[in-house]
């Protein structure tokens, strides 16, 4: 029998997503001046091994509209496309793409359906009664 390793998120991708997010984060918070991206917090980036290619994972406050974060973020990627050539952190600028992280959704989504078990069985625990 052989044992099959899996790759952790070692290595030099998972290093520069790190540090990528990190500016990110700083560039979104205190040098784009569209307001709507102020309520983003970046959760995840996820580097290609050929760091050419960067999904950059994000979620919203509550009481924000997600569609509208997201033409923010698309409009406003040219100018943090320069902020991070400016800090000189690649030698080949990777394709960001800004999407929503699904985690929480997953999250919120699992609650509900426990919620909804929980709430099952009292009921037929009281109609057993």
């Amino acid at each position: 029998m052989r044992l099959v390793k899996h790759k952790t998120p070692t290595g030099r991708p998972h290093r520069v997503a790190e540090l990528l997010r990190e500016r990110l984060a700083l560039i979104l918070l205190f040098k784009c001046a569209d307001p709507r991206l102020k309520e983003v917090t970046l959760t995840e980036v996820e580097m290609s091994p050929d760091l050419r290619q960067a999904k950059v994972f994000y979620v919203t406050r509550e009481n924000v509209d997600r569609d509208l974060v997201q033409i923010a973020l698309d409009k406003a990627q040219g100018f943090i496309k320069a902020e991070v050539a400016r800090e000189n952190l690649f030698r080949l600028m990777p394709e960001f793409h800004f999407l929503p992280d699904p985690g929480l959704d997953r999250a919120a989504r699992l609650e509900e359906l426990l919620k909804e078990a929980g709430a099952a069985t009292d009921s037929n625990k009281k109609d057993d009664d």
